[in-house]
Formats: structure tokens, C-alpha cells, sequence
């Protein structure tokens, strides 16, 4: 069974200003995820949202187990996305 993975318009735009070159890891990533919680994936403290690591970039996510969907809530470097 496939998870439901929802990127909002303005983290979309977020991904479009990322470079080409990385911009495809980073999609990559986020598609992998219909297949669940695969790859360096682990709980942020002090939250109920998840990161999973590309490199130098963060995504940053919340999970909702029940019902099999995640929504991407943050795309950003690995210097920048803890500090929202």
C-alpha cells in the first residue's frame, strides 16, 4: 500500500529556486516516499515532524500514520531549515 504525499504550492516553489543539479536529488527523494519512509529519515526533537536528508538539503515533514499521507512542510539547507 502507497503513501499520499502532498508538496504545497510554497514549498514547491522552494524546490523550483533549488539548482538543477540538486533539484533532481531532491525530487527523487520526495518520490520515493509514496513507498513510505525510505531513506535517512529520522524524528525532529522537540516536534512531531520528521527530516529526511539529501545531502545538503533538508526536508522537513509531517506523517500521518493513520491515514498514509505525508506532507512536506520545508525544504531548505541543512544550515537554514532548523532555524524556522
Amino acid at each position: 500500500m502507497s503513501w499520499e504525499v502532498i508538496t504545497p504550492p510554497v514549498v514547491q516553489k522552494r524546490i523550483d529556486r533549488i539548482p538543477q543539479s540538486e533539484r533532481g536529488r531532491i525530487l527523487a527523494a520526495i518520490g520515493k516516499l509514496e513507498d513510505g519512509l525510505v531513506g535517512d529519515i529520522r524524528p525532529m526533537k522537540g516536534s512531531n515532524k520528521w527530516r529526511l536528508r539529501v545531502g545538503g538539503w533538508r526536508i522537513v515533514m509531517s506523517v500521518n500514520w493513520r491515514e498514509r499521507v505525508i506532507n512536506i512542510v520545508l525544504v531548505d539547507t541543512r544550515g537554514d531549515v532548523y532555524k524556522h
